[in-house]
């Protein structure tokens, strides 16, 4: 029936039987191409390969029915027998294998292995390859599996990343999932967003989601979880982790480890507790008691809300060289103390040193202040070196008397200023009568 078509080969009996002006055609096989009309570039080598095969243009078909019934679907590769065999539309899909992709009928699939996505329907998107490999899906999409049985009963999942033998062999309908290794993810049948990596290792089947299990044969069986094999150790800037967690940080004295919802300022949840975490020599986290040794310090102490409260009034000494505190103190650090911030406690208003603005305040003349400098050596007001080695100094009382000799020092310096001020208007009055004096002195000079 050939009319106009050109550059065509057909082999075998029917070969090509219907074309009319379909180009650039190789039909090997009986019935090869036997209702291609206009379809073009195309390659059918079998029996009854493309047989249906009308108008579309640039497909392989290589093998005893493959590509069977395609009709316009463009740009495939079958290579099987019966591989691809169902498809009518769907174009820029390859094939390869023994029924591989037979009752496919869409998009964009690659299934490469004997049964290789034998039973997709609707599927785009996916790749499987190996034996079996997604044998059961029908309209799922965006898959991946590798390996001999990967994937072979899911059914509808999207977005699945299996490889290994076996993996996710259990799965029908769950999606996101990614099970790398042999066996892995093998029981989730339902199961979102789960993640198996290594040999056998596995996410219980049921609707979990967002688990999590890595290392041989390592089960998780619980949603927003992550297992790791059991016998693995965790390391944490070390490569050879002694302990189930290790943590190593690049400075001294730091665990590196945080717990952003548990403070000192979080409230004890367990009270009237003896027993405390603690580390040892060697950095291991391990349980102590203030009941096991001699240490009994923290008996005297209690949780008061969100304070730690002393229950007798007990003092505290920091440090060596004193045995107790004087009089009315009740902490003593020998090393001194480094903080971010101090905030001392004022009883009442007259401790502070605002008296000095206020009203009929007497500075002290400037002459008195400097025959006490050369006399004492200090501040009036102030005491001595001595006087502070001997009884050391009130924090509140010392920065009220620096404030006020702060405040002093600002009289004084507006009192000068003020002093100032009169002596450049006295010195401007004088330099008007000069310029006067000057302008007489220069009229009675041109009058001669």
């Amino acid at each position: 029936m050939n009319t106009i078509g050109y550059g065509n080969v057909f082999t075998g009996c029917a070969a090509g039987n219907r074309n009319i002006d379909g180009i650039r055609n190789v039909f090997t096989g009986n019935n090869a191409g036997y209702y291609n009309s206009s379809g073009s570039s195309n390659v059918f080598i079998g029996y009854a390969a493309g047989y249906n095969n009308s108008t579309a243009s640039t497909n392989t078909f290589v093998g005893d029915y493959s590509g069977f019934s395609n009709k316009v679907g463009a740009s495939n590769v079958f290579i099987g027998t019966e591989s691809g065999r169902s498809n009518e539309v769907g174009g820029q899909n390859t094939f390869l294998g023994y029924y591989a992709g037979y009752s496919t009928n869409a998009s964009a699939n690659t299934f490469i292995g004997y049964q290789a996505g034998r039973s997709n329907t609707s599927g785009q998107f996916n790749t499987f390859m190996g034996v079996n490999a997604g044998i059961s899906n029908t309209n799922g999409n965006s898959n991946f599996m590798l390996g001999t049985n990967a994937g072979n009963n899911n059914t509808s999942g999207t977005a699945n990343f299996f490889v290994g033998d076996n993996a996710g062999g259990a799965n029908t309908t769950g999606g996101f999932n990614v099970f790398l290794g042999t066996n892995a993810g093998a029981s989730n049948t339902v199961g979102n967003n789960n993640t198996a990596i290594g040999f056998e290792a596995n996410v219980e089947s049921g609707a979990l989601v967002n688990a999590t299990a890595i290392g041989f044969r390592a089960v998780v069986s619980a949603s927003n979880s992550l297992v790791l094999g059991n016998s693995a150790n965790v390391g944490i800037g070390t490569s050879s982790p002694s302990s189930k967690l290790h943590l190593v940080t690049g400075t001294a004295n730091q665990s590196g480890l945080r717990l952003e919802n548990l403070t000192s300022n979080s409230p004890a949840s367990a009270t009237g507790q003896t027993k405390f975490l603690t580390v040892d020599g060697s950095g291991n986290v391990v349980l102590g008691s203030t009941t096991s040794g001699g240490r009994i310090s923290a008996d005297l102490w209690q949780r008061n809300g969100t304070y730690l409260q002393s229950i007798d009034d007990n003092a505290v000494i920091i440090g060596q060289g004193i045995s107790k505190t004087p009089n009315d103190y009740n902490l003593f650090v020998s090393k001194g103390i480094l903080t971010e911030k101090v905030k001392v406690a004022v009883k009442n208003a007259s401790e502070w040193s605002d008296y000095v603005f206020a009203p009929g305040y007497t500075l002290t003349p400037l002459a008195e202040v400097e025959q006490h400098i050369k006399q004492k050596g200090h501040l009036p007001g102030l005491p001595s070196a001595s006087e502070v080695v001997e009884q050391g100094v009130d924090v509140a009382k010392m920065d009220a008397k620096l404030l006020e000799k702060i405040e002093e020092l600002t009289l004084y310096s507006i009192q000068l200023e003020k002093e100032n001020k009169q002596q450049r208007q006295l010195n401007q009055q004088q330099n008007n009568r000069i310029d006067e004096l000057e302008k007489l002195v220069k009229q009675l000079i041109e009058r001669k």
